[in-house]
């Protein structure tokens, strides 16, 4: 259980013919690959989960009669979830009304600020106001002086070398007898 992936990343490796095939494993899984498995869920298209339903409620099935509390719970989660999706009235009315309101605005309102570009921005927002600067440093911090020296060192050093090789190239051969 070394690897670091996690369910965006594992939705596109699982596909209709492994999500069919899990259940038939799922028991010899450890507890947090099976915990993943079940929040994958979550990160896929509706389409997909929807094209999967019966596998897919298959596991969370196994799921509930795990021991880990962890698993127990994302199960339980999943279970109530998809329920009450599929057979509360009101759920299909709110969720109905949000897509709704989702469809009628611009698809640039939806992006937050920080992914726009500066005219992009400026256009949306108004003119920026400038930055106030509260203090000025009265002189430059140290570490701002010793990367100004070593870069100043480096490239003394890259210019003496460069000379080297030339002179070294250019020198006349002299024949010695």
């Amino acid at each position: 259980m070394d690897q670091l992936w996690v369910p965006p990343s594992i939705v596109t490796l699982l596909k209709a013919t492994v999500i069919d095939n899990i259940h038939l494993c799922f028991h010899r899984l450890l507890w947090a690959v099976k915990l993943k498995l079940r929040l994958q869920t979550l990160c896929r298209l509706r389409r997909t989960v929807d094209d999967m339903k019966d596998a897919l409620m298959e596991i969370i099935q196994l799921a509930t009669l795990h021991s880990n509390p962890w698993v127990l719970m994302v199960a339980d989660i999943l279970k109530s979830f998809s329920d009450l999706e599929e057979q509360n009235p009101n759920v299909q009315d709110i969720l109905g009304e949000l897509r709704g309101k989702v469809g009628e605005c611009e698809a640039s309102a939806m992006l937050p600020l920080e992914c726009l570009n500066k005219n992009a921005l400026t256009t949306l927002a108004g003119p920026l106001t400038p930055l106030v600067r509260y203090f000025q440093l009265k002189r430059k911090p140290k570490s701002a002086t010793l990367r100004e020296k070593w870069l100043q060192k480096s490239m003394e050093t890259a210019q003496q070398l460069k000379r080297s090789v030339a002179f070294k190239k250019y020198k006349p051969m002299t024949n010695v007898s």
